[in-house]
């Protein structure tokens, strides 16, 4: 090697700091590894057990919407209509037939041609439109020149631009050259049933659209298309005659909404409705809880392990990972205090157990369906009373997880060792610049007095003398 090159100097300087960032840095950079890891995998418990008690919550509910009050509705025909219930609805069945479907009123003008002048003269017409809850007197101004069909789009536009209208009115042309005028409610039923009439001038009588009294449309003579009786949706109930005014019926069996899609015709057999406990969406959330369970408790179980090769994993000797696996197995296997004698106590009577190794699983799916059917207020005690599974688990999960809770507390306490340790590696790498700097100076130094007396004997041999 040159000892008078710069390369020399730079390995000997990169040696340096090599050397002193293995005795000085190499150990702090360990220790915030050490530290990140476990503030990475505490957090990822975190994440689980924030999952897993948001499950726990609704297992736990106690309200009359709970989980285990879930209702669905069985229909011995869904081509008629649709029902869904809520967890209010009682468990019972009934006999439904839908006669008529609810309509939209509809009333129309007569069939002018649209060329035809209107007849009016110039001034201001007004005219009451009325629906349901909606009933305004409208405005529209007139030049004095409009056909059958401008005069027509006014009204429209009068109809559609009113504030909170439940109409709606357009312009169409039964045949090339004709004009229409139609008016439509937007909610069905008798109740929503449409008024239309003059009320200073006569703008909706030139176009055939003025009625005082309910006239059917005939060919091309304006009128009503439906008869009030037409427009409310009937149907038996039991054998019992309803009326409303909507097909989607929410306040005629307590907790279940019908939506009626089409009538039956004579001779069709009467829908069965049967309503009843909804099983799948109560066992949907039984298998939520068992997989979020499985996910958190097998999380810490293989941090907790030491592999063949040596390495010990993230939780090994921790008291407060122990502590937590402890409470979750103790709870899935132990009887639930405080129930009745003879009632559902352990998650084994419903099919499910627990395997130290594993988790939980379902281990009878019968025996579980059998609980749900016919013991839903047990299998819900299970779960949701004071001493309850998911009463028990939430309290210990909410004792992680919590604002002041332990996870909270250890990786704070990581966090800051991490950020600690990252000053003092910080701090101890400015030293070692700072060293390298100063040998470098001290090496290069010693490089010029090495140039000069190499120099300098150089010039003594060209002179024939000798440097000892």
């Amino acid at each position: 090697m040159n000892i008078l090159s710069t390369s020399s100097i730079n390995s000997l300087i990169s040696s340096y700091k090599l050397s002193e960032r293995y005795k000085t840095i190499q150990p702090l950079e360990s220790r915030k590894s050490r530290f990140s890891n476990l503030s990475d995998t505490w957090n990822g418990l975190s994440s689980k057990l924030t999952s897993f008690k948001s499950i726990l919550s609704n297992l736990k509910d106690t309200s009359s919407t709970n989980t285990f009050s879930s209702k669905s509705v069985d229909l011995s025909n869904e081509d008629y209509f649709t029902a869904s219930a809520t967890s209010s609805a009682s468990l019972s069945s009934y006999e439904v037939e839908v006669k008529q479907l609810a309509q939209s009123d509809v009333v129309m003008s007569d069939t002018k041609t649209a060329t035809d002048a209107s007849g009016l003269s110039a001034g201001t017409y007004t005219f009451q439109v009325s629906s349901g809850s909606f009933d305004q007197n409208l405005d529209i101004t007139v030049a004095g020149t409009e056909n059958q069909k401008e005069l027509m789009e006014l009204v429209a536009d009068a109809i559609n631009n009113a504030t909170d209208s439940n109409v709606t009115a357009s312009v169409f042309a039964p045949k090339n050259g004709e004009a229409k005028l139609s008016v439509v409610a937007k909610d069905s039923g008798e109740d929503n049933a449409i008024t239309i009439k003059d009320v200073t001038g006569s703008a909706l009588d030139s176009i055939g659209l003025n009625f005082t009294s309910r006239t059917l449309a005939s060919g091309s003579d304006g009128g009503y298309t439906h008869t009030l009786t037409d427009l409310n949706a009937k149907l038996t109930l039991n054998g019992v005659d309803v009326e409303r005014s909507s097909n989607v019926i929410d306040d005629l069996i307590s907790g279940v909404t019908l939506s009626l899609k089409k009538s039956m015709d004579e001779g069709v057999p009467k829908v069965n409705v049967t309503i009843k406990n909804n099983i799948e969406s109560i066992k949907s959330d039984i298998k939520d809880f068992i997989k979020k369970f499985n996910d958190a408790y097998t999380y810490v179980k293989n941090n907790s392990k030491s592999t063949k090769d040596g390495d010990r994993g993230v939780f090994v000797g921790n008291n407060s990972a122990r502590a937590l696996t402890q409470a979750f197995a103790t709870t899935a296997y132990e009887k639930v205090d405080g129930l009745d004698d003879g009632k559902i106590s352990y998650l084994s009577e419903i099919g499910i157990n627990f395997s130290s190794e594993n988790g939980l699983s379902i281990t009878d799916d019968d025996k579980l369906d059998d609980a749900l059917k016919n013991k839903p207020d047990q299998v819900s005690d299970l779960f949701s009373s004071e001493n309850g599974i998911a009463s028990k688990l939430y309290d210990t999960v909410d004792r992680y997880i919590g604002n002041d809770g332990v996870i909270t507390s250890l990786t704070d306490s990581y966090d800051k060792s991490v950020t600690y340790l990252k000053e003092r590696i910080t701090s101890k790498e400015k030293q070692i610049d700072k060293g390298a700097a100063t040998l470098r100076h001290e090496y290069e130094s010693l490089q010029n007095q090495l140039a000069i007396l190499l120099q300098a004997n150089q010039d003594y041999q060209s002179m024939g003398g000798l440097l000892s």
